[in-house]
């Protein structure tokens, strides 16, 4: 079921900050259905790649830690980010510019956390 509020969205690196902050939602009530780490792939943005095989793919890379257990874990493509990200209640202009950001930054992953209520985890 999608919110009706935006979900939190924050970009990540994909090291042990990105589990911490998983593992302080988890400790402080939520669920893996309220959590999603969306790991850009650039390798799954050519053309020929972008079949039923790949979509909305798991575990091509091995979460670190646990955090496939503690959240939803997707590793993609950009245009199987943007469709995610509006699956999860951000517009198709959010998607995208989260997407060019993550493609032009050092960061590689997007944690998304439905309902955020309080300063669980650091907004920057």
């Amino acid at each position: 079921m999608i919110s009706a509020t935006k979900p939190f969205v924050k970009l990540h690196k994909y090291d042990d900050e990105l589990v911490s902050d998983i593992e302080a939602l988890n400790s402080s009530g939520y669920a893996k259905d309220d959590i999603t780490v969306l790991k850009w792939n650039p390798d799954k943005n050519h053309s020929n790649r972008r079949d039923n095989f790949y979509k909305y793919s798991t575990h091509f890379e091995r979460p670190i830690g646990d955090i496939d257990a503690k959240a939803n874990f997707f590793d993609n493509g950009g245009k199987e980010l943007r469709s995610k990200l509006e699956h999860l209640g951000l517009t198709k202009d959010e998607a995208s510019a989260l997407v060019r950001e993550i493609e032009e930054t050092d960061k590689t992953c997007i944690l998304v956390v439905r309902d955020l209520k309080d300063e669980i985890i650091k907004m920057t």
